[in-house]
């Protein structure tokens, strides 16, 4: 009997291999994985599926050549090459990927991923949730009243919410107003420019359920 892993997307997961705020950081494409028998089986026998969430990820040589891990326990891996040009290592919930031989493009301060609890701040020059020096606020007016509001000068830019980059961030129209999440679903890339003056930009990758909720995105800070 044959058995192969069979990955299931879940509703929150990201659309492709990258899911942060740039080419500079990879997100795992998935954030968990189903193992399961796919024989067909006589009537009266069934499976119970394995499923597993992200629990590693990591760098490995196959057939000579580094390749990203995303490990999902006994359900499997799932790999892809380092990309050309670049050296990556593994972070939570993907990989921090650089220019391998530096370049003259905008230099990098901070990529990553965060998960932000509702009403707390988040410093995108650092990459933290905190609450001293921070650029933004999840702000929970009610249970659906749901802003991101920039603090202590930063500033936003919704934009046409696409993929800019340092170079259409740093010319992007920017409002110290906060921006209802309801206008900001997922999949939307958002430039900013945080209260240090650098040129930023996050993902909308995951909103959670319920309530208190929890924002997930990943981003990215130039100097």
């Amino acid at each position: 009997m044959r058995l192969f892993a069979k990955i299931a997307i879940a509703a929150a997961l990201l659309a492709g291999a990258t899911g942060a705020a740039s080419a500079d950081f990879l997100r795992c494409p998935l954030e968990q994985a189903r193992r399961t028998i796919t024989d067909p089986l006589p009537s009266g026998w069934w499976t119970t599926p394995q499923v597993n969430r992200l629990s590693e990820t990591k760098i490995q040589n196959i057939g000579g050549n580094p390749a990203l891990l995303c490990i999902y326990g006994s359900s499997g891996s799932v790999q892809r090459e380092q990309p050309r040009g670049q050296t990556c290592r593994a972070a939570r919930g993907g990989f921090n990927c650089q220019a391998s031989g530096g370049g003259g493009g905008p230099r990098t301060v901070a990529t990553g991923g965060l998960d932000i609890p509702q009403t707390y701040l988040f410093d995108l020059d650092r990459g933290a949730v905190t609450q001293a020096g921070a650029d933004f606020w999840f702000q929970a007016e009610t249970r659906a009243l749901l802003y991101l509001v920039p603090r202590n000068g930063a500033k936003i830019g919704v934009g046409n919410r696409s993929n800019r980059g340092a170079v259409g961030c740093a010319a992007a129209r920017m409002t110290t107003e906060r921006v209802s999440l309801s206008d900001l679903p997922v999949g939307s890339y958002i430039c900013a420019r945080t209260n240090e003056g650098r040129v930023s930009q996050f993902r909308i990758n995951a909103i959670s359920g319920g309530s208190p909720k929890t924002l997930s995105i990943g981003f990215t800070t130039w100097q």
